[in-house]
């Protein structure tokens, strides 16, 4: 992916299989290969990237508005 890509996912709302609620893309970490996601009372997580993307385990719910 290029990095006008990956900037353009951070604060789009995605879904977790493993999670009730949805979360809010914070960060990309290239150098770990790592995508931050913010949930409800500030609870961030780390998951790998773009591996949690291409295995289906997040999925991206782009807003309308942007």
């Amino acid at each position: 992916m290029s990095w006008g890509k990956e900037t353009r996912i951070i604060g789009e709302k995605v879904v977790v299989v493993a999670e009730k609620e949805m979360g809010v893309i914070t960060r990309i970490d290239t150098d770990r290969n790592l995508v931050y996601v913010l949930f409800k009372r500030m609870r961030e997580v780390a998951y790998p990237y773009p591996e949690a993307f291409e295995q289906n385990y997040l999925t991206l719910k782009y807003s309308v508005n942007k």
